[in-house]
């Protein structure tokens, strides 16, 4: 009997244990079906289109959306947030509390009441909420469901529900509230992170990160953050550095547009990265045949091959464009990078075009913003041999030989600004005429071209409708006969407005602009300097130079006050400039004169430019200066103008770069008289001890 006791009593314990364990549920394990009579009677997009703008839609009738749960918080990448979808769009539950995929995981379909429920935006994405969020209720703040609520609110549905990505491209995507992706499972396809982050993690240890992810085709435009918690599980992990697809829930924050992973298993970006793996070669002229008139692509897998015949370092061409010819005799073609780039005159180069933009910009065929890392340098000192042509023949074959290299032999040039290269020059031979077409911030455009020369070497290069061709540097012109006799006639006013950059100070100043010393109530002053090149100008002077003159200054623009005087020189911006010293006629007596012949025909002038303070060495004195204008030859009193700002003032011991605004009024009207304006020091320095270094910068004149 005892024996049977103990029996009975170990077999009550065991009964009483295994249904224990048998009603243990894992903190893991998604909760029941719920009510599967529930029956959705509206669909996510046309909900959401109750909300436009301003505060929360209060939901008063007694809708229900049925969707599937796109993205939970398992990973930590959401917080309090769930996305659900259905086949006409997604939207955001804003629920409160944690570890919420124990009962709503991906893939669970969610049945949701929506009486009593808020529908707002917080910057752009729609969301759902508990209640309205009054601190943020113009921007559409809503606030988190309680989870006491979430019952009568949300049933739970079937699990591992199918939920496929859908498949687009990063221009389907836009900004708008009722966008049908917004909050939706979305794979983007040949996608990459941008170069500069692929060496950071998913997001920082402080705050999340916002990483670019960018396309093989347009990566300049083609672009999309990938936005990424703190808090994820993955977010110390390094960014990947291939190509591949990715796949994420789309919103947007303001302007933004932004993806969301779920966690690391949605990125397969392992494959080789654009423009760097294996391509085949195709011809500049096959690649140059695939546009019809509108932008294109250019095919995966391959590459153009080339010599560059433009030369970057007299700046005159942009410094993202280079001119690349296959071959003697072979096609051309423009390539824009999508930031400056280093290649030089004769290196051979290939360049990976695969899915690279081919458009035209200004009538310029143009592979557009290509990477820098789709362009491998080959070698470097070759040349191409340019085509000999006469200008008739140039003009008829223009489009087939557009940026390639030319010679036309035995050319007279005519017409331009001043006799200066800068701008467009009538290039003329036996058979026809072609403008020359130089920038203004070429480091030649300020000298002087010659009456004619033996031939002209250049690439070919349109604008709009005009053909035209541009040269490389000055030993391009072969030949050349003595140049035109020095221009006069003050400041070229042909069209408004007149514009002036000094970039070209090395080869002297420009037509009509002087610096003088002397100068007073009463007088221009004396101590001009030539119109033409002379040895003052050629070397650029550092700021903080002491010696008195006239001074070829690197403009404050792009530069520091620390920038030293290797840095100066290198400057391509410059600035006209004068270092006063206690020399009589520079202080006081310093002014930058501008002539101009006459005003027939103009009205209502305005002038602007740059005022700049150079020398940041500490300690010493102040000038001021002001703006004049006098009229006549020689004219013995002048007429002060306001500015803005009122007050003009250089400092030794500041730097800085002022813009300046007069306006003359009626003041220069339609005056058959020579005019002058200047900017100019009448009263001493006050202080002790240095004179500052006062540059002009930029200067334009407007007119009617």
């Amino acid at each position: 009997m005892k024996i049977a006791t103990n029996t009975l009593l170990i077999y009550v314990l065991v009964l009483a244990l295994a249904l224990t364990q048998g009603c243990k549920k894992s903190f893991t394990d998604p909760g029941g079906s719920g009510d599967t009579t529930v029956v959705a009677n509206t669909t996510i997009r046309d909900v959401k289109a109750r909300y436009t703008t301003g505060a929360p839609v209060a939901i008063t009738d007694e809708l229900i959306i049925e969707g599937i749960v796109a993205c939970d918080d398992k990973s930590g990448n959401y917080y309090q947030q769930i996305a659900l979808q259905d086949a006409t769009g997604g939207v955001l539950l804003r629920l409160a509390g944690s570890n919420l995929f124990n009962q709503y995981p991906v893939g669970r379909r969610l049945f949701v009441k929506l009486k009593g429920l808020f529908l707002g935006q917080y910057n752009g994405t729609l969301q759902f909420g508990g209640g309205v969020d009054s601190a943020f209720i113009t921007q559409g703040g809503v606030t988190l469901l309680a989870p006491n609520l979430f019952d009568q609110h949300i049933v739970k549905g079937a699990l591992n529900q199918p939920l496929t990505p859908k498949a687009v491209s990063i221009s389907q995507l836009t900004t708008s509230l009722q966008d049908p992706y917004i909050s939706t499972l979305i794979q983007l396809s040949e996608m990459e992170v941008a170069p500069g982050d692929t060496a950071r993690n998913y997001a920082d240890a402080s705050q999340s990160g916002n990483r670019v992810l960018q396309a093989c085709t347009a990566p300049s435009t083609n672009r999309i953050t990938l936005r990424t918690s703190n808090y994820a599980n993955f977010a110390n992990l390094k960014m990947p550095a291939g190509n591949g697809s990715i796949t994420g829930i789309y919103s947007y924050f303001g302007s933004t547009r932004q993806l969301t992973i779920r966690d690391t298993s949605d990125v397969r970006l392992s494959g080789t990265r654009c423009g760097t793996g294996p391509a085949a070669l195709m011809s500049t002229a096959e690649l140059r045949a695939l546009f019809t008139g509108s932008s294109t692509f250019a095919p995966s897998g391959r590459k153009i091959t080339g010599v560059v015949i433009s030369d970057r370092t007299t700046n005159n061409l942009n410094n993202q464009n280079i001119y690349l010819q296959q071959g003697n005799g072979l096609a051309g073609i423009c390539v824009r990078f999508a930031s400056a780039h280093t290649f030089n005159l004769g290196d051979s180069i290939d360049i990976n075009v695969s899915g690279q933009e081919l458009s035209e910009f200004n009538g310029l065929l143009q592979l557009n913003n290509v990477p820098l890392n789709f362009a491998q340098l080959v070698s470097t000192g070759k040349t191409i041999a340019p085509r000999v042509a006469t200008l008739a023949a140039i003009n008829t074959n223009f489009r087939t030989w557009e940026s390639t290299l030319v010679r036309v032999a035995t050319v007279t040039f005519s017409g331009g600004t001043g006799g200066r290269w800068g701008g467009s020059v009538t290039m003329t031979d036996a058979s026809g005429t072609l403008p020359v077409f130089t920038s203004t911030g070429a480091s030649f455009a300020a000298a002087t071209y010659p009456t004619s020369a033996t031939s002209l070497t250049g690439y070919l290069t349109p604008f709009n409708t005009t053909k035209q061709i541009s040269f490389r540097n000055l030993t391009d012109v072969e030949g050349g006969s003595a140049p035109p006799p020095p221009p006069s006639g003050g400041l070229l006013l042909t069209t408004s407005p007149y514009t002036q950059n000094f970039d070209g100070l090395a080869n002297g100043l420009p037509q009509g602009v002087y610096v003088k010393i002397g100068a007073s109530a009463t007088s221009l002053g004396t101590g001009d300097m030539p119109v033409f090149p002379t040895a003052g100008f050629a070397t650029p002077t550092a700021w903080n130079q002491t010696s008195a003159g006239a001074k070829n200054f690197a403009s404050a623009t792009g530069l520091t006050s620390s920038s030293d005087a290797t840095a100066q020189a290198a400057s391509t911006n410059r600035a006209l400039g004068i270092r006063q010293t206690s020399a009589a006629g520079y202080d006081p007596g310093s002014s930058f004169l501008f002539e101009l012949a006459n005003t027939s025909g103009k009205n209502n002038f305005q002038m602007s430019f740059l005022f700049q303070s150079l020398d940041a060495t500490p300690g010493g004195r102040t000038a001021t200066w002001r703006v004049e204008y006098a009229v006549g030859d020689t004219p013995s009193s002048f007429t002060a103008v306001t500015t803005a700002p009122a007050t003009l003032t250089t400092n030794v011991g500041t730097f800085a770069s002022t813009p300046v605004t007069v306006n003359f009024g009626s003041a220069l009207n339609n005056l058959s008289q020579k005019v002058w304006i200047r900017i100019v020091t009448l009263t001493a320095t006050t202080g002790s001890n240095n004179r500052p270094s006062t540059a002009i910068d930029d200067l334009q004149l407007t007119w009617n």
